[in-house]
């Protein structure tokens, strides 16, 4: 059997509207203080009254929520939360989705119409909103024989029901009568859809409907003697006493899940230790030196090849000065150059040390795609220095004489060729793979 939530409030409606009468008449003005841990719900009344409270859930203003509070399991003791269990139970066994969410958007009136759904599954028919600071507002519901009702009557009822109908809650008010009339002890007999008497112990009531909802009201005849109302009160016991046996299952319920959850939480917080202890001790372990493994000796090793512009010493040739003749063991291979952005050449002679190093200046105008070097050298080198390694190392004479302008241009890719009258003049034993230049013992390519 499946129901909606709309159905549970049709069918706590009007004995909730009694019951908050009755609520009202014991509590008065009076201020009141919650003790979950005892449980007790106190009435500062004289004389002062203690109710038993059930946490079914809170909502929220800033977090704009309503939380069941039986996601707090654990955080109160299970007599606390166990209406809120049975709530969610009987959503699960009547396929209603708002009792088995554990957390929902708040909308107006959804906390009192959850509330008024968890009365008709539960049989604890008072409530109190309670304001807990923060914007948060936990919502009990009361039980206590100080909350006991009356004897039914039908003047009673006919008054609750008409206080109950002014606040629109109620939608199909043939189920929210039967209901009421059942679960006071009164009895009820439908002639048809449209018309229902109830008969109490002082009389009788007869209600007409029209599409569901009450359209009159009127005194009628007992339609049943005493022994019928007695039989009446009788299935109304029972049905409370049904609703309180699940409640007991509830709180079995509740008490294992919440030895579940503090289980899971221990071992939450086990796991998050252990975490930290070894995020501790990484560093700790880290600052250890570790042992250096010293390289096993290899025959032939190539050198790392190092990105362009930066410079590392030949230690095999203990810093040999560039006009020496290359290895033996090197390869001629293009050389890719990257220009260095350097302040416009002075008027004055450049002093050695930068003539020495042969520094790379930034090109005036777009960088010419590929150049060869000059197969001449005659002319006489730069003023201000000795020629260069690079000039001597081109064609083994003097460096051309340049302008700043050609100075300033610059040579992307330059492959390094030997003029072919030097090539003539090399003995016959050099007639070996070509060496690779001065580029390539620079940049280590």
């Amino acid at each position: 059997m499946t129901k909606s939530l709309q159905d549970l409030i049709d069918e706590s409606i009007f004995i909730s509207t009694e019951y908050q009468a009755r609520l009202a008449e014991i509590t008065g003005d009076s201020d009141w203080s919650v003790d979950f841990s005892a449980p007790s719900f106190t009435l500062q009344a004289d004389p002062s009254r203690s109710l038993t409270p059930y946490l079914l859930g809170t909502e929220s203003e800033q977090r704009g929520s309503w939380i069941w509070a039986w996601q707090e399991l654990g955080h109160f003791p299970e007599s606390v939360v166990s209406a809120a269990v049975q709530a969610r139970e009987a959503g699960e066994r009547l396929e209603i989705p708002e009792l088995t969410t554990d957390e929902l958007l708040t909308s107006e009136g959804l906390a009192r119409r959850l509330t008024l759904a968890a009365k008709a599954v539960t049989g604890v028919y008072a409530h109190y909103p309670a304001v807990a600071g923060g914007g948060v507002r936990a919502w009990l519901l009361l039980d206590g024989p100080e909350l006991e009702l009356p004897a039914p009557t039908v003047q009673r009822m006919g008054r609750v029901m008409a206080q109950a109908l002014q606040t629109g809650t109620a939608e199909h008010h043939q189920r929210a009568v039967d209901s009421y009339a059942r679960l006071r002890g009164a009895h009820i007999s439908w002639d048809t859809e449209a018309c229902a008497v109830v008969t109490a112990s002082d009389g009788a009531l007869r209600l007409w409907f029209d599409e569901r909802r009450i359209s009159g009201i009127e005194p009628a005849e007992p339609v049943v003697g005493e022994r019928e109302l007695a039989r009446a009160a009788q299935e109304a016991r029972e049905h409370r006493e049904v609703l309180r046996e699940e409640g007991h299952r509830a709180l079995d319920l509740a008490a294992r899940e919440s030895e579940e959850q503090r289980v899971l939480r221990e071992r939450s917080e086990a796991e998050r230790f252990a975490a930290t202890q070894a995020a501790l001790a990484e560093p700790e372990a880290a600052e250890e030196p570790e042992p250096v493994a010293e390289p096993e000796p290899s025959a032939e090793r190539e050198p790392a090849a190092e990105p362009a512009g930066v410079v590392r010493t030949d230690s095999s040739g203990s810093d040999l000065p560039f006009d020496q003749d290359p290895r033996a063991d090197v390869e001629p291979g293009l050389v890719s150059t990257h220009v260095v952005e350097e302040e416009p050449a002075r008027a004055e002679e450049p002093d050695e040390a930068a003539t020495d190093a042969h520094p790379v200046v930034e090109p005036a105008e777009a960088p010419a795609a590929r150049q060869e070097l000059p197969e001449t050298s005659a002319e006489t080198p730069e003023p201000g220095g000795e020629p260069s390694a690079l000039d001597r190392l081109r064609a083994g004479g003097d460096a051309p004489q340049q302008d700043a302008a050609e100075r300033r241009d610059e040579v992307e890719y330059e492959e390094f060729e030997q003029p072919a009258e030097e090539a003539e003049k090399r003995p016959a034993k050099e007639e070996k793979p070509r060496k690779k230049g001065f580029f390539n013992r620079f940049f280590g390519l």
